[in-house]
């Protein structure tokens, strides 16, 4: 039977970029689309259920020091029996990395288990050059279709905030009005198109020129319960 030369160049893509991080735990690479506008990644045998018992996959997603990553979950099955992801099948996502590498003590942000409606959001951002996504299954049968996905590589300069970050905080920016300065601009709320960190307050400080007014449009607002703006 002929095996078609896509077919078998992604073949041997995913045979070369899988490597052991350390004992019980398996990972493949993502560092490139190979020319295409986005890449896929995919739970083990699917469509086909994936196996029982995996005990550590990681799906390691790298871009260059200027980008950040976007994941977007096109299915999601992941087999879900109590409210709680921890104790069953799962998919811990780490968004916020430096860098590929992760270990025992490497906050993780979310678990997913259950169907793609239940996600919170379909599309997922690093907030750096590394994303690790940790796929753990037990022993329970039938096992569902799993994840299929694609993710590609964003330069983060297109969210940079046209201000000035005032010395000595963490997100506090400000905005002044000038003849050198352009009439308008962006701000964002830290780490977007990531989730933002928890227990921070920041200030944005818009300042015109005499007789100027301010116009300021939300183009997107995404808050948790309890949060404020």
């Amino acid at each position: 039977m002929e095996v078609p030369l896509f077919a078998l160049f992604l073949a041997l893509t995913f045979i070369a970029d899988t490597y052991s991080v350390h004992p019980g735990c398996e990972c493949l690479i993502f560092s490139a689309t190979y020319g295409k506008e986005k890449g896929i990644f995919k739970s083990p045998d699917h469509p086909l259920p994936y196996p029982a018992n995996i005990d550590c996959l990681l799906y390691t997603f790298v871009a260059s020091s200027d980008e950040i990553i976007e994941i977007q979950f096109l299915e999601f099955d992941i087999l879900k029996t109590q409210l709680s992801c921890i104790q069953q099948d799962f998919l811990k996502l780490f968004l916020h990395l430096e860098s590929g590498d992760i270990n025992e003590y490497t906050p993780w942000t979310a678990l997913l288990c259950g169907e793609l409606k239940e996600l919170p959001s379909h599309t997922l951002y690093s907030s750096g050059p590394g994303l690790v996504l940790e796929f753990h299954t037990g022993p329970q049968m039938p096992k569902p279709s799993g994840f299929l996905g694609t993710f590609r590589f964003i330069d983060k300069k297109l969210f940079q905030i046209d201000g000035q970050k005032l010395p000595g905080t963490m997100c506090d920016y400000q905005f002044l009005a000038s003849n050198y300065s352009p009439t308008y601009g962006k701000f964002y709320s830290p780490r977007y198109p990531s989730n933002y960190p928890k227990n921070v307050r920041c200030s944005y400080r818009f300042r015109a020129r005499f007789k100027e007014r301010i116009r300021v449009v939300f183009e997107e607002v995404s808050l948790q319960k309890g949060d404020l703006r």
